[in-house]
């Protein structure tokens, strides 16, 4: 793995030392039992603040009406992007807010994990405004990268085949499939970026670059948490072919608390061992925010 990007760090009040180490299979759900209702809490406080982001997206993308079968899902895009000038201020707007809203609740998770006590709303808002101009920074990469990402990936995988049959088959779809291979390492990046960006006095572009050796060099952890949110957002689409009342009282109360949650809990021991761990070891010199 490469050399991680650190700062010196020292130990929150966490739990006693010569308290024996549960299996984290079973502390998981002992946190989650305990903490339960903060979880409502914060899912109640995160999901206002993405208000303006999904209101931007719901009226600039919409599923492609054009695809009538599964078969068609080689032949088109999913969704089709058709931002008009509000949305796209929307969008533009939400940057403010949605950054550093998402800084506030991975802190919140990070102390839930780590069996501290958290205030949801204080804590949440002291965070937003503490790392308020990372967190716009952060929401503002996500926006156009992600857009550029999606735009390249329907170029290599729909448009050039058609437009451009002289470079063949192989062409496209290695390019899609690099397209598709740098997304999927950029959303696993984003399973640490939060949390360092809360817990040390970093550089946005060193808290990038140790969440991308950590996307890389820590796959099982990632494949891990991408099959247990794909399992939750399945389940989820299976209360919704039988009660979308289900759904969206899921929807309201806790998924998002509930997929935060299993992403800092999976992921901090990671960025604990690699990283506040290390720093201590190296230095006993303290140099670090809320931690």
């Amino acid at each position: 793995m490469a050399k991680i990007i650190t700062k010196e760090t020292k130990p929150g009040p966490g739990i006693p030392k010569d308290e024996p180490e549960k299996r984290r299979f079973f502390l998981f759900f002992e946190i989650l039992g305990e903490k339960i209702g903060k979880l409502i809490q914060l899912n109640f406080i995160y999901t206002i603040s993405l208000i303006p982001l999904l209101t931007g997206l719901y009226f600039s993308v919409s599923l492609n009406r054009d695809l009538q079968s599964l078969a068609d899902l080689t032949r088109m895009p999913v969704f089709t992007i058709n931002p008009d000038y509000i949305s796209l201020i929307i969008i533009v707007l939400s940057v403010f807010i949605t950054g550093p809203a998402t800084a506030g609740f991975v802190f919140v998770l990070r102390n839930m994990q780590r069996r501290e006590h958290a205030w949801v709303w204080s804590d949440f808002w002291a965070q937003f405004k503490k790392n308020y101009l990372q967190g716009v920074a952060m929401a503002a990469i996500d926006i156009v990268a992600y857009t550029l990402l999606y735009v390249a990936f329907n170029f290599y995988m729909f448009i050039m085949p058609e437009d451009m049959p002289e470079t063949g088959l192989i062409m496209p779809k290695l390019a899609s499939g690099f397209i598709a291979a740098i997304t999927i390492v950029f959303t696993w990046a984003h399973y640490y970026i939060y949390t360092m960006m809360v817990t040390f006095k970093l550089r946005l572009d060193k808290i990038l670059k140790n969440s991308f050796v950590f996307a890389l060099g820590k796959l099982p952890n990632n494949i891990l948490i991408t099959l247990v949110l794909g399992a939750i957002l399945i389940g989820c689409l299976y209360l919704f072919v039988f009660s979308s009342m289900a759904l969206a009282l899921i929807v309201a109360c806790i998924l998002l608390s509930l997929m935060g949650y299993v992403v800092v809990f999976i992921t901090y021991p990671t960025i604990d061992s690699n990283m506040i761990q290390r720093a201590q070891k190296q230095t006993r010199v303290l140099n670090t925010k809320d931690i």
